[in-house]
């Protein structure tokens, strides 16, 4: 007996499952299937930043989309709990953004005309913020309505959500080949074949040949990235500090995550020495006081970067039924809440928002010479 569903959901990180729970909570039966156990990659590696002013230099679309994602959490931190009881750990102390050269702080002069909502810090009142840096910073602009969650907790809340809501999951579990036939969709996977009126790819750096075995240009680029946590009870952060070359993100449990390196077209998916090395050789200059910090753990993940720089989020220009919500690159965490959205509106047959323009994979189509 075949397995039938109204969408199909490939990837169950934490893109698949906000996709998953959006639907599900809108009535619309949904499977995830992942090939191995949820969030086990980039979601897990990720810091959990809602970077909305620190991934964007002036106020165009895709800083609105941004804006509206982060905004969503608002209401999804207390949804999700009272449905799950999971706490997605929603920090309100705000970011703020150092410079330490000349150069950079001209770059967040810029940014403070383009977002006159951020709040310009003088080096006077940097000093009384962080007595403990090592290296003096000369400016810095606040961003009060960023803020950061914890991935893991957020990708599985969304998980269970969507089950509370009659979805299901499949995990470790592979999807081999994905074929259109009729109206409806096989999938050939480890468990035997799936049908689905209607798929989403949302496999991250994998989502490379999902696109080119659908017939469309691969615009997706694997970033590796490396980061590390530390816990010190010596020295009390509020907001996460974003730097040139590391941010510095305070969590609940007393741990700071410090990141991420970047690296294009490495998907390999150990931790190594020179990464590591690299991001502390910055920080400790920076913040020599964490010297005698205890290290609690090293993560790795492989981001979903595209040729662009902007997500893909959308149907396909000419196979209706099959989605995309993929490409986010480090802004997954980020974009989840609207990445869900958007793809819910569409298979809902609501109204897409202008945003749907700009990362519409209509962009990925290939043009006949």
């Amino acid at each position: 007996m075949k397995d039938y569903y109204e969408v199909v959901v490939v990837g169950g990180g934490i893109i698949g499952h906000a996709v998953s729970y959006q639907l599900n909570k809108n009535n619309v039966t949904t499977l995830v299937v992942e090939k191995q156990q949820s969030g086990r990659k980039a979601t897990k590696a990720a810091a959990g930043m809602l970077g909305v002013h620190t991934e964007n230099s002036n106020a165009n679309e895709f800083y609105k989309l941004c804006q509206s994602s982060r905004d969503m959490y608002q209401e999804l931190n207390w949804e999700l709990y009272e449905l799950t009881s999971i706490d997605i750990q929603l920090a309100s102390g705000g970011m703020v953004e150092l410079a330490f050269h000349e150069q950079e702080k001209q770059a967040i002069e810029l940014k403070r005309q383009a977002f006159p909502n951020l709040e310009w810090v003088d080096q006077r009142q940097l000093k009384a913020w962080y007595p403990m840096l090592g290296k003096e910073a000369i400016a810095g602009i606040y961003m009060e309505t960023d803020g950061h969650v914890e991935p893991s907790r957020v990708c599985e809340a969304f998980k269970q959500g969507a089950i509370a809501k009659g979805g299901k999951v499949k995990e470790d579990c592979h999807v081999w080949n994905i074929n259109h036939v009729g109206k409806t969709f096989h999938l050939d996977t480890d468990e035997g074949l799936i049908t689905a009126e209607r798929v989403v790819i949302a496999t991250g750096a994998e989502s490379g040949r999902w696109f080119t075995a659908m017939g469309l240009v691969n615009p997706m680029i694997p970033v590796k990235g490396e980061c590390l946590s530390i816990i010190s009870s010596g020295i009390q952060l509020k907001q996460t500090l974003f730097c040139k070359d590391f941010y510095l993100v305070p969590k609940r449990d007393g741990r700071y995550v410090i990141g991420a390196t970047s690296e294009r077209y490495n998907q390999s998916s150990y931790v190594s020495v020179g990464g590591i090395e690299s991001l502390l050789t910055h920080f400790n200059t920076i913040f020599p006081s964490f010297r005698d910090a205890r290290i609690d753990s090293f993560l790795t993940g492989v981001r979903p970067g595209t040729e662009d720089g902007i997500p893909v989020i959308g149907e396909h220009p000419y196979l209706p039924g099959l989605y995309y919500a993929t490409g986010h690159y480090r802004n997954g965490v980020l974009l989840a809440p609207a990445t869900a959205q958007l793809i819910g509106d569409l298979i809902m047959n609501q109204s897409q928002k202008a945003i749907g323009t700009l990362v519409s994979p209509q962009r990925l189509a290939m043009v006949n010479s």
